[in-house]
């Protein structure tokens, strides 16, 4: 497709800003990705840019990581992947274009939820196991665990440097395990990395201006922007699929 490039490219440009601003904007990321790579082929190319930026958030917020947390948490996180590789590894793209969009509203209908109602799931007993099954779970299907991680994390009420290392470690865990499940399916081969070597540009001004610009965006606004992208590639998922 000739305009593959530019799909991908924006794509990368979403990642970088989320990773060093944000976050939680996997819900938008992974639509665009879809309409260069209409399928979980998608996933192929994301997560090796996901794991780059990943590192560098590691080297930069390298101290105060709560290993007790990240201990609880990702053994289930394990599972949640390998039960979403399962998952992902038996169905079709049309399929999972399909329950991809169904996937995203939900998610969707959590978010705006959880602005007037809080969650107790987050602060009981098993926390932890739930959390990271869904995280592993939904980070393989919809590339979406973001905000459902930042409630786990709040809900441990650590200090701002704790909570943002803690983050950045857990993401990166899992991704690894997510990108170990891709190559066991066959889903990462030379076309799929081809296409994030395209996208590396988009990434670095991606994460330049995530980290410089930021402060200047209203929340508010920003929350309202992605809502209206995450509504609009879901209804093109589920309603303007091609035969």
């Amino acid at each position: 497709m000739e305009w593959s490039w530019l799909f991908i490219s924006l794509a990368c440009l979403v990642t970088g800003f989320s990773k060093f601003s944000v976050g939680g904007l996997g819900l938008v990321i992974l639509p665009l990705m879809m309409l260069a790579f209409p399928g979980p082929e998608a996933l192929a190319v994301i997560v090796p840019l996901y794991l780059l930026t990943d590192f560098i958030a590691v080297l930069t917020y390298r101290k105060n990581i709560n290993w007790s947390v990240l201990a609880r948490l990702i053994p289930f996180g394990a599972v949640g992947v390998a039960l979403g590789t399962v998952v992902l590894g038996n169905i079709d793209a049309r399929t999972f274009m399909t329950v991809l969009g169904l996937l995203i509203f939900a998610l969707l209908g959590l978010s705006i939820w959880l602005d007037y109602r809080p969650l107790p799931i987050f602060t009981n007993r098993y926390a932890a196991s739930i959390a990271g099954m869904l995280c592993g779970f939904v980070g393989v299907l919809a590339n979406a665990a973001g905000p459902l991680m930042g409630l786990f994390l709040l809900e441990q009420k650590m200090e701002k440097s704790a909570y943002v290392a803690t983050r950045v470690w857990a993401f990166m865990t899992l991704n690894i395990m997510k990108l170990v499940g891709l190559v066991y399916l066959g889903l990462v081969n030379a076309e799929t990395l081809q296409g994030s070597a395209v996208g590396l540009p988009a990434l670095f001004i991606g994460m330049f201006f995530g980290y410089k610009f930021f402060a200047r965006i209203s929340p508010e606004q920003l929350k309202m922007i992605v809502r209206g992208a995450i509504s609009l590639s879901a209804a093109h998922m589920l309603f303007f699929k091609s035969n």
